[in-house]
């Protein structure tokens, strides 16, 4: 039998800085909020932290079914790289208008979050309709840093390692994932949530960020 991740991030308090559900226990270090794209991105650079969080307010949109949800990528991109390819391919696809409005905005704000720390930086985006149990297993990934933002349907699950505790984002939550390249130990796995039969297809966004030093 699967179990599904107990706790969602919504469920955390705040003024607790990250204790894992539980307020006896002393704050977790590798675990932060952010509050903005901006504090988000700076937060992320900080050596010691292997995911930040953003709990946004969920917008007013109802997100519906469309006759064929697309997927696409654009790999390895500088900024105004990713955002042409990006709103031509947007335009294009499948994907609901008042979605499309959302995703657009969150593309920009977080290239300029990110180029404002890190210029001339490559990034990798994924715009994806999942449909099964893809990546089931706890990994870390193979990048630098990867935002990933379920704009419908279960969010990411993470695990805590030191205190052996899954933890699941919700829609519109920012959630930002360090990556092997950043070539620092693990306290944080993550995975894909289980997905019924029947379910609408969740709908993700993510992107890489691939600063220059690590295309050398």
């Amino acid at each position: 039998m699967t179990i599904r991740a107990k706790l969602l991030s919504a469920d955390i308090d705040e003024k607790s800085d990250f204790r894992i559900g539980h307020s006896t226990r002393a704050p977790t270090l590798y675990l932060r909020y952010a509050s903005s794209w901006k504090d988000m991105a700076k937060t992320a650079m900080n050596d010691e932290i292997e995911l930040v969080l953003w709990k946004r307010a969920q917008p007013l949109v109802t997100i519906r079914a469309t006759k064929a949800e697309s997927e696409f990528e654009i790999l390895l991109g500088e900024q105004q790289d990713i955002l042409v390819g990006f709103d031509e391919l947007l335009n294009a696809s499948a994907w609901p208008e008042d979605l499309q409005e959302i995703v657009e905005q969150d593309v920009k704000n977080c290239l300029n979050a990110f180029e404002a720390i890190l210029p001339s930086s490559h990034y990798r985006l994924r715009l994806q309709a999942i449909s099964d149990d893809a990546c089931r297993k706890l990994h870390q990934d193979t990048t630098f840093q990867r935002l990933i933002i379920t704009y419908r349907g279960d969010g990411t699950v993470w695990h805590d390692v030191k205190h052996n505790t899954d933890q699941q984002a919700i829609e519109m939550e920012c959630v930002l994932l360090r990556g092997k390249r950043a070539e620092q130990p693990a306290q944080i796995l993550h995975r894909s949530p289980v997905f019924s039969t029947g379910e609408l297809p969740r709908l993700i966004m993510a992107i890489d960020v691939i600063p220059d030093l690590y295309e050398k």
